[in-house]
């Protein structure tokens, strides 16, 4: 057992932040919407296809 009092939270302080364009890129509309078709596209493909 470790004598340290183990925390339920992560330590986040390290974790790399996102680049501009990344943040850019979450909040481009037509770049969301193209994800979003591609998510659909791809369960209908396993919906329809895969049985």
């Amino acid at each position: 057992m470790s004598t340290q009092k183990e925390s339920f939270f992560l330590d986040l302080s390290q974790a790399p932040l996102p680049t501009e364009r990344t943040l850019r890129l979450r909040k481009s509309l037509p770049y969301q919407f193209l994800r979003f078709a591609i998510s659909n596209l791809k369960l209908a493909y396993l919906t329809l296809f895969k049985k």
